[in-house]
């Protein structure tokens, strides 16, 4: 009788224990779980908190850094293709700081400055880096986490038998882990087991805990070896910063390029178009003088000949400037079939701004210091010799961090542990309390590897060094380059204005000396062939002056582009 209630009594204590270690599994081991949805929430706060931060202390600016792609992008393509397929009613998505009017199955017809805004939001390579600042963020979160407290924890529940050994056993355990700057790490561990035999009255409880820390002395010791990881993974996200700063700059001046191209290519086209029509009133003009016999028919065969030639020239013409505009599209990340155009009016802009800027000074580098202080604008300004001055002194650090690789591992250990054990039928808990402190030390006897990689990482340093010497030479280069184009592009530009001046003097000239029998066809015909020229090659020059400045102030690195993609120029002053 009393075995039963024994037993009874013990089959209920266990029931409890059971639906005990039920309802925490329940509570717990859920809320342990992470799910796609909290780790998406939560590296996006993570990352855009470290980006921002980074962002703004690199660029002065006061906004958040936002990873995703503008939602207007994918409207606007989807717009672009549905008017491209001939649909009715497409709707254009309205864009920030564009303006740019699109209706149903019309021209998307761009500004430069509308372009610029568009590019930013449309190129695929700038969402990339976007995206590669944000996974520069988030791996510079886990080095941070590395100096945080993390914590782990672990249930087990087990129903084991045997020969006459049927039992359960039960226990939990926390851990807690922390390393500090210096190196020192520090553990703690708490632990609960519980063990009882189903088929005796013996039971057991047990609680312990440790405490344990480990402070390095030579190898592995010290904030900035230890820090290096983490100060890596600041710096990683800085290149990053850099990068897509550097590329805003080239990606600005290529979409400028691109712009002013399909410009040159639709106005040589106009240029093309207008010649054929001289002509064909030049040849018409022929046929009537060699049917009153005032022209002899080979005069009459050589205008018809250059009229074939300028239809053949518009054809042409005509296929550069569309194949040009499809790749403009590409450029700005939009689709070719789209219905998208430049503005003739940035065209006749761009001529008065440099007519203005010809006018105005008799020098074309009057607004750039001399060459000496270009080049230490250049040496201090240009993002992509950051980075690579940068990594110069990531190889120095990983030098320290080689050579301490090299000594032996000596360390100061100490723990603390206190156990506490119960059995059923005793009397109170037994008490173990230890505690232990020491020193660790491991010879530095097999250091082959840490020796070789030493060696390597000197000789990295000695490669970054060169390639900074060989990077700011082509900076020096660059610039030597740009100052000398520019002065070219301007002589060429006022040679250009004054050859159209003489082409269409000719031209006039030429058509009245023809009317009083002075002048052959032929004479006519190598006038308007000259007028032609003189119209490409000025419209080419005025092109080319503007390029010429941009593409020099991005050398020098002072040419910094907004969140909206407009360039705006840097004061001398601000790198004196």
């Amino acid at each position: 009788m009393v075995n039963a209630g024994k037993r009874l009594l013990k089959g209920e204590l266990w029931h409890r224990v059971a639906c005990v270690m039920g309802m925490v599994w329940c509570l717990l081991v859920p809320a342990a779980c992470m799910t796609p949805d909290k780790a998406v929430r939560e590296t996006d706060e993570a990352g855009t908190r470290l980006a921002t931060a980074f962002w703004q202390r690199q660029t002065g600016q006061t906004n958040t850094f936002d990873m995703c792609r503008p939602a207007d992008a994918l409207t606007l393509r989807i717009a672009l293709l549905a008017a491209a397929r001939g649909e009715q009613g497409v709707v254009f998505p309205q864009i920030p700081y564009v303006k740019a009017d699109g209706s149903s199955n019309d021209v998307f017809c761009l500004s430069l400055s509308d372009a610029l805004c568009v590019a930013v939001r449309d190129d695929r390579k700038y969402q990339k880096l976007k995206e590669a600042i944000f996974s520069r963020a988030l791996d510079l979160d886990y080095q941070q986490y590395g100096f945080e407290t993390s914590f782990s924890g672990t249930m087990l529940a087990l129903l084991s038998g045997g020969t006459g050994s049927d039992q359960v056993t039960g226990g939990a355990s926390t851990t807690a882990k922390r390393t500090l700057p210096d190196g020192t790490t520090i553990a703690g561990l708490l632990a609960m087991d519980v063990v009882s035999l189903l088929r005796d009255d013996w039971q057991s409880a047990g609680f312990s805990g440790d405490l344990t820390a480990t402070v390095p002395l030579m190898r592995g010791a010290g904030r900035e070896i230890v820090r290096e990881p983490l100060t890596q993974a600041e710096r990683n996200l800085d290149y990053a910063i850099q990068a897509f700063e550097n590329y805003r700059q080239t990606y600005a001046v290529s979409v400028a390029a691109g712009y002013y191209r399909v410009l040159e290519l639709a106005q040589l086209l106009i240029n093309a178009a207008e010649n054929e029509r001289r002509l064909g009133e030049n040849n018409r003009r022929a046929e009537m003088m060699f049917d009153a016999g005032r022209m002899e028919r080979i005069q009459v065969d050589q205008a018809r000949t250059d009229l074939l030639k300028a239809g053949e020239s518009v054809i042409s013409s005509r296929k550069s400037y569309e194949a040009q505009l499809d790749s403009f599209k590409l450029l700005l990340g939009l689709p070719p079939e789209g219905h998208v155009t430049v503005a003739p009016v940035e065209l006749q802009r761009l001529e008065m701004q440099m007519e203005q800027m010809a006018k105005s000074s008799e020098s074309a580098t009057v607004d750039f210091p001399d060459e000496a202080d270009s080049f230490r604008m250049a040496l201090s300004s240009r993002h992509d010799l950051a980075i690579t001055r940068g990594m110069l002194e990531d190889a120095e650090r990983g030098v320290k961090v080689a050579a301490d690789a090299l000594r032996a591992d000596v360390a100061l250990t100490g723990s603390l542990s206190a156990n506490r054990r119960r059995v059923a039928a005793g009397d109170g808990f037994e008490d173990v309390d230890k505690w232990a402190g020491g020193v660790r030390v491991g010879f530095p006897w097999d250091r082959r590897q840490e020796r070789n990689a030493f060696k390597k990482q000197l000789i990295a340093v000695e490669q970054a060094k060169r390639e900074l010497e060989e990077q700011e030479d082509n900076v020096k280069l660059a610039v030597r380059n740009g100052l000398r184009n520019l002065v070219a592009a301007r002589a060429s530009y006022m040679n250009q204005v004054e050859t159209l001046k003489v082409a269409r003097l000719r031209v006039d000239s030429n058509g009245l000396f023809l009317q009083s029998g002075r002048s052959t066809m032929r004479d006519i015909l190598e006038a308007e062939s000259a007028m032609l020229t003189a119209r490409n090659d000025f419209c080419s020059a005025v092109i080319a002056w503007r390029m010429t400045d941009l593409e020099l102030r991005r050398d020098m690195g002072v040419l910094e582009v907004s969140e909206a993609g407009m360039w705006c120029i840097v004061n001398r002053e601000s790198h004196d």
